[in-house]
């Protein structure tokens, strides 16, 4: 199997690549250790609203988060699962890729499936669901499953 150095390498040379998650931040859909996403490169897709984007920030840190908001001509509002305030502004030019699904468990998912289609709506149509929805998995103890 070819391999390559880097996320931009994978994209150029392969035409997708397969990343672990790190961190809570796109809980409860993707908890560290237990997913994959895969990703295809951003040139080319424009994304929308619930789609789930791999960016680079300013300094240099590479971010995956969900897009809230197409707030203009190439620019979008995006937020990790798990936040229930709406993060930060970027520019197209800053995806580096769009995920077309997810190993979770060990299960593939594609961006395509009805469950998944549901969830996208739900978790990007109203903050205030989505707040509701986290606080119920914290007072339930339902997080600390995931978290572990």
């Amino acid at each position: 199997m070819k391999q390559a150095g880097t996320i931009g390498q994978c994209l150029k040379e392969l035409g997708y690549v397969i990343v672990p998650v790190r961190g809570s931040s796109m809980l409860p859909l993707l908890p560290e250790g237990k997913s994959l996403v895969q990703l295809i490169p951003g040139e080319g897709h424009e994304p929308g609203k619930g789609d789930v984007v791999l960016y680079q920030r300013r300094d240099g840190t590479h971010v995956l988060h969900r897009i809230v908001k197409v707030t203009g001509e190439s620019t979008y509002l995006v937020c990790g699962d798990h936040q229930w305030r709406q993060e930060e502004q970027i520019r197209k030019d800053r995806i580096l890729a769009v995920a077309q699904g997810f190993f979770r468990n060990g299960r593939y998912v594609d961006d395509t499936s009805v469950w998944y289609q549901i969830y996208k709506k739900v978790w990007t149509g109203n903050m205030l669901v989505r707040r509701c929805c986290l606080a119920f998995l914290r007072l339930s103890g339902l997080e600390k499953r995931y978290l572990k």
